[in-house]
């Protein structure tokens, strides 16, 4: 298996090391977490936003949070 940047920044946010053999089930589960946005929180989805390059405003409810996301991405 081929190990992405994406997996790789799964692997680092998990186990602290950014090498591929720590890649396991961990790992795999909060990399699915990450990409199903409904499965965020709000402090989540702001750091989502923030690496997409767009500040949210937390006082909104996580659906707006969440169309906002999508929009941007859809514009991207």
């Amino acid at each position: 298996m081929e190990i992405t940047e994406e997996m790789l920044d799964a692997i680092e946010a998990v186990k602290g090391r950014r090498e591929p053999q720590y890649w396991d089930h961990q790992c795999r589960r909060y990399l699915e977490k990450k990409k199903n946005l409904k499965n965020l929180t709000k402090n989540e989805l702001e750091e989502k936003g923030r690496e997409l390059g767009i500040e949210l405003d937390k006082r909104h409810n996580k659906d707006k949070l969440i169309q906002e996301i999508e929009n941007y991405q859809k514009k991207g």
